[in-house]
């Protein structure tokens, strides 16, 4: 079962879980922007159930600072660096974002590498908030040291799921909105599935033989690996572990921020998740081309698309970023759809700091 909550409420109740945990008020409606969108558009390990388990937890025991401010060292014409100090990656990247959207409206593109920064949630939030602005927008971020995935073909996990997001606006459709991991699935839904008991789809985890495994216990045994995007090689893996990998390049090396494939690793040191990097990127349309015309050939390709024949009667063809504005729209009009796990976790944070938990609507969703 799901439970539906009031969208304004969740809003309200993230706000005050982050105020409780320190942040100043405008700091903690910025955070809770970023959670609520998760929450909004179906992504709900990366919204309220990472404030349960990330944002929350490492507030309070100070692995993330909660006063820290993100500022800028070096800024150079169409790019920056920022350094997140140890701050939400939530805030970090915001101001990432946003310093890339005025370069871009200066140089026609705008780059913004981050450092010292920590999980930044759904990556789909900022390229979104750029493509709002008429704006193309990108943005990655690695998981800093922390591994959670081998290489193809290895047996120590030394990268991150290291997701990105692409939004491009639109006139008359739904903007485009790519969100994905580089792995085949986020690591939240493994743990999200073990806490229901329930098993895996095939083809998200394999063992060190290259067989199927759908235990999610498997994975946090160490006993089974979450597959790159594309499945094993013979499948087009290699596609998804290097898109991981370039992630990790621009998102490590580049932004001077911490990185998984170390040699420490080899040895079996432990690595820690902070000094998270992050990359925003802006491209205005303007600078190639009348915005009237670009939105109009984005008009033509997306709803072309849309108008597909479907391979099934009474099925229907559909683009990233169009199934998830429905659902922002159902969550706004509705309520906010939070799995029953999810829900209890919101309940049990309410109760430990004291604040209002939402209000959960009357209606109850089936699984």
């Amino acid at each position: 079962m799901s439970v539906l909550v009031q969208a304004s409420d969740l809003r309200r109740f993230v706000t005050e879980v982050f105020t409780t945990c320190g942040l100043e008020t405008s700091a903690a409606a910025a955070a809770a922007d970023v959670v609520c969108y998760a929450d909004e558009h179906g992504f709900t390990t990366h919204g309220s159930n990472a404030l349960f388990n990330i944002y929350a937890p490492r507030l309070r025991d100070g692995r993330i600072s909660a006063t820290a401010k993100a500022e800028v060292v070096r800024d150079m014409g169409a790019i920056a660096l920022v350094n997140g100090n140890g701050g939400l990656g939530l805030l970090a990247m915001t101001a990432a974002t946003d310093l890339a959207a005025h370069k871009a409206s200066a140089n026609g593109i705008g780059m913004v590498a981050v450092q010292g920064s920590s999980h930044f949630g759904s990556a789909g939030f900022y390229s979104q908030r750029l493509s709002e602005q008429g704006l193309i927008g990108f943005a990655l971020t690695n998981c800093g040291a922390q591994g959670v995935a081998p290489p193809l073909g290895g047996t120590v996990r030394m990268l991150g799921t290291n997701p990105l997001s692409v939004a491009v606006p639109s006139g008359e459709n739904d903007p485009f909105v790519l969100d994905m991991s580089t792995t085949v699935v986020a690591t939240g839904k493994i743990a999200a599935a073990k806490m229901r008991g329930a098993e895996l789809p095939e083809g998200w985890l394999y063992d060190s033989d290259g067989q199927a495994v759908t235990d999610p216990q498997r994975y946090f045994d160490g006993t089974a690996d979450v597959a790159w995007l594309g499945g094993p090689l013979a499948t087009g893996g290699a596609k998804g572990f290097g898109l991981g990998l370039l992630v990790d390049i621009l998102c490590g090396p580049l932004a001077g921020a911490a990185f998984g494939p170390t040699r420490k690793v080899l040895n079996g040191e432990p690595l820690p998740d902070t000094d998270v990097g992050h990359v925003a990127i802006a491209i205005d349309p303007a600078a190639f081309r009348a915005p009237e015309a670009f939105a109009a050939g984005i008009d033509e390709l997306l709803g072309t698309v849309r108008d597909c024949p479907p391979t099934r009667p009474g099925g229907k063809v559909t683009y990233p970023g169009a199934p998830e504005a429905a659902r922002r729209a159902t969550s706004l009009a509705h309520g906010v759809e939070l799995p029953d796990t999810v829900a209890a976790n919101v309940r049990a944070l309410a109760a430990d700091l004291g604040v209002a938990e939402p209000q959960a609507l009357t209606t109850e969703v089936p699984a």
